[in-house]
């Protein structure tokens, strides 16, 4: 097992060098949830793939620390296995973002993940489909129809539930980040020259300088929810807008779905009125359902109000950053215990495929979450996961140049602990398939 790895490590330190993913699509090992990363020659593996569909599944959740559990990490790779035997290999992809909102540096992510799928899977597959599912969560009323398929008119939020997503008051957060930056004054370095943020204007001089964006910071650069229910149907629109108008995804007939999560049923339910059809992802979470009705004092801690034990920066592929392998390691290092199962409240996560690149600036909704996190759940033990030491290291850079989540690391003495894949993957003897979640 430890030459395998060691085998595997070698491989993906060179990839991870020139930041540009080795393709996980060579072999398939029917054990295991992904196509595993060996030494077979393409052409061969191409060979045995090429009458097989491809599906891309990506996931644009919230960062909440209850938006995952051992049911849903479980049934999924079930699932994966099934439709591999009907001919469909399934790649899952996470995007966590507070608030779940369709930013600009979750469309990035999106277009990066595509991108890269389209370059490694040229030829590999007979055909490729692409499907994004925007999930919020919130607590619904019992007067609400919580079947699988539904519509916003069938449904209510339940006023001030803990169960609600707390950026329905993300406007609020912008404004104790405004406040922070006005209080702390920090000295801030930019391609314009050197600055001391002591007004609104320098905020505004901030945003513009490091993060390209011209207006104000609470409200603009960071919205609030307007309303739960309708939420991830008005970030499906502004996807399906950017994709109409972006030739490079406009022709991949690229399907949204929308659904609200609700922690009191342990369930997803759709929105949309199951439109588009997504075989995979409906059979998928109907069957977390069913389960889920008979784990209900297994899956206790998802209903409750979110109090997590730490958070998680990581990156958007789990085969570089699990955060089930993230979890494992802080039980270890607390000395919790813990049987391997993966536990919902326990870890929140923001995640997204360019948070290796150390001098581009996190986007509103990473910074908030990150803050909100901080701040109001007194997360400061923040694990940062690459897949190596390297990896690990850009991300850690990342923070600190920039200079919201900076301030936030200092004025709240956030400790940020590196941890990487590769070296957990060593330490619980497990192979990156084993180990990675699939969302």
């Amino acid at each position: 097992m430890r030459e395998q790895n060691e085998q595997r490590s070698t491989t993906n330190e060179q990839r991870l060098l020139t930041n540009k993913p080795e393709s996980k699509f060579t072999t398939f090992d029917s054990n295991t949830l992904f196509f595993s990363q060996t030494s077979l020659p393409l052409s061969k593996a191409n060979k045995s793939q090429q009458q097989m569909k491809q599906e891309v599944h990506i996931l644009l959740g919230c960062a909440d620390a209850r938006d995952l559990n051992q049911v849903q990490i479980d049934t999924t790779r079930e699932f994966i296995k099934k439709y591999k035997e009907k001919g469909i290999h399934i790649e899952m992809r996470v995007i966590r973002i507070a608030g779940s909102f369709a930013s600009r540096e979750a469309i990035n992510d999106i277009k990066r993940t595509i991108e890269i799928n389209q370059r490694e899977t040229y030829g590999n597959f007979d055909k490729t489909e692409y499907y994004i599912h925007i999930q919020t969560h919130g607590h619904l009323d019992d007067q609400s129809n919580k079947d699988y398929i539904s519509h916003i008119y069938e449904m209510n939020i339940v006023p001030g539930s803990p169960l609600n997503c707390g950026m329905l008051e993300a406007a609020s957060v912008g404004i104790e980040i405004e406040q922070m930056l006005l209080e702390e004054r920090p000295l801030v370095e930019t391609p314009r020259g050197v600055f001391r943020v002591d007004t609104d204007e320098d905020i505004q001089r901030l945003l513009k300088d490091v993060y390209a964006h011209e207006g104000y910071l609470a409200g603009d650069w960071i919205r609030s929810i307007d309303k739960l229910r309708t939420h991830p149907r008005l970030q499906k629109s502004v996807l399906e807008q950017v994709i109409r108008t972006d030739p490079a995804m406009s022709r991949l007939n690229i399907k949204i779905t929308a659904g609200i999560q609700d922690y009191s049923i342990h369930g997803l339910i759709r929105l949309d009125n199951g439109v588009p059809k997504a075989p995979f992802w409906d059979d998928v979470q109907r069957e977390i359902r069913k389960r889920s009705e008979k784990k209900k004092g297994d899956l206790s801690m998802q209903s409750q109000k979110q109090k997590p034990l730490a958070g998680l920066v990581s990156l958007s592929d789990p085969q570089l950053s699990s955060r089930s392998l993230a979890a494992q390691y802080y039980f270890d290092l607390k000395g919790l215990e813990n049987n391997g199962a993966y536990l919902a409240n326990t870890v929140f996560n923001i995640s997204g495929s360019g948070f290796d690149l150390p001098y581009a600036p996190f986007g509103p909704y990473a910074n908030a979450g990150f803050f909100y996190g901080v701040a109001h759940l007194n997360l400061t033990d923040q694990m940062v996961m690459g897949y190596d030491e390297e990896q690990t290291e850009r991300m850690i850079k990342k923070i600190s140049k920039d200079p919201i989540m900076a301030l936030t690391v200092k004025k709240y003495n956030v400790n940020l602990i590196p941890i990487n894949q590769k070296t957990l993957l060593e330490k619980y003897d497990r192979v990156a398939e084993e180990a990675a979640e699939v969302f």
